[in-house]
């Protein structure tokens, strides 16, 4: 009867059996970490965003509800221009009061701070 020895051939970057599957399962844990917490990211996102459309549309219900669809028709923001003495679209202060600075929130909101 025949004996069989068996020896591994050395690869070019001299990695054995177990060298190359260690390397294999160490990659394929890092693309299933860094996936999950991509995919994590993404998800929080999208609960973001679903969660800024629900309210606006019901923000925009009520304000159907109340008669408030157009802002030159608002009779809050026909009070402010008439106590300020001043007519829509003109004076210097009640745009200065009217409109504030822009403030990217995505972010702040995927990672969970606040403005």
């Amino acid at each position: 009867m025949r004996k069989y020895e068996y020896t591994e051939r050395q690869t070019v970057a001299m990695l054995g059996r177990r060298g190359f599957l260690k390397v294999v399962g160490v990659t394929a844990l890092a693309i299933g970490v860094t996936g999950y917490a991509v995919v994590d990211l993404i998800q929080r996102r999208s609960d973001v965003i679903k969660a800024r459309q629900a309210g606006l549309y019901r923000d925009d219900k009520i304000c159907q509800e109340n008669g408030l669809t157009c802002s030159h028709q608002n009779k809050s923001v026909l009070r402010f221009y008439a106590d300020m003495h001043t007519q829509p679209a003109t004076g210097e202060l009640a745009h200065h009061l009217l409109h504030t600075r822009y403030y990217p929130r995505t972010q702040l909101a995927v990672l969970g701070g606040k403005h």
